[in-house]
């Protein structure tokens, strides 16, 4: 599952917000970096889609839509085992 990184920076700003806190938008998207390079190139168990992995990009997407999506795709897995 995927994201644009700005589109993630104003989910978590929105998140924040919603609990009375006073994020700062630059931080966020800087810490959000910073956690995906070192999460990327860490050396134990790097953070890398699998050869055989569906990625789900979520950037446009309501959670009811992603979770639509998910099972769509469950679905057509399902359709080819069967």
């Amino acid at each position: 599952m995927t994201a644009d990184p700005l589109i993630r920076a104003q989910r978590r700003y929105n998140e924040m917000v919603a609990k009375e806190e006073h994020p700062d938008i630059q931080e966020i998207i800087s810490n959000l970096a910073h956690r995906d390079h070192i999460d990327s190139t860490r050396d134990d168990s790097p953070l890398r889609q699998a050869e055989d992995a569906i990625l789900l990009d979520n950037t446009t997407l309501t959670k009811d839509e992603q979770f639509e999506l998910a099972l769509s795709f469950i679905r057509q897995k399902k359709d080819v085992m069967s």
